[in-house]
C-alpha cells in the first residue's frame, strides 16, 4: 500500500512539473491554431473535474481519519 501511494505521490508531482512546462511555452500557445486551442482547453476543462472530484475523494478521506 505505501508503494502505491508513493506512485501517486510522484504521479502527481510529474504532472505538475510537466503543466508548467507548457505553460512555459507561451510562444507556441499564442501560435497555436484555433482547433488545437479549443482541444487544449477540453483537456484543461477534463484535467479540472478530475482534479476537484480527487480533491474531494481525498478531503472525505481526511476526515474519515479525523
Amino acid at each position: 500500500m505505501a508503494e502505491t501511494n508513493i506512485n501517486i505521490v510522484d504521479a502527481l508531482r510529474g504532472q505538475q512539473d510537466q503543466l508548467k512546462r507548457l505553460i512555459a511555452q507561451q510562444v507556441w500557445i499564442s501560435q497555436a491554431a484555433k482547433p488545437t486551442l479549443a482541444d487544449m482547453q477540453a483537456q484543461v476543462t477534463e484535467i479540472k473535474r478530475l482534479l476537484d472530484q480527487l480533491e474531494v475523494d481525498i478531503k472525505g478521506a481526511l476526515q474519515m481519519r479525523r
